[in-house]
């Protein structure tokens, strides 16, 4: 009984290792079709994101410029609230 055991065991081992292995080629299939599917979605971000870079630049020249001018425009009126104050 026991040599019968271990044939069926072997036979299932077999038939385990056969599903494994298809469920990986499968899975292997499956991410391929993904890859190829993804890849132009992934160069038009890249695309975007190189547009977006280039036309925040100059809005990020400008704000800095902005925020220097206000900085400047505060110093000035706390310089003459001191200057009244004195």
């Amino acid at each position: 009984m026991t040599e019968k055991n271990d044939t069926k065991d072997n036979a299932n081992e077999g038939s385990s290792d056969e599903t494994v292995s298809a469920f990986v080629d499968k899975a292997k299939e499956v991410a391929g079709a993904v890859a190829e599917k993804a890849e132009p979605v992934v160069e038009k971000a890249k695309e975007m994101a190189g547009t977006v870079a280039e036309k925040a630049g100059p809005a990020m020249e400008k704000a800095k410029e902005s925020a220097g001018e206000l900085v400047d425009k505060a110093k000035e009126l706390l310089g003459n609230k001191d200057d009244d104050q004195k």
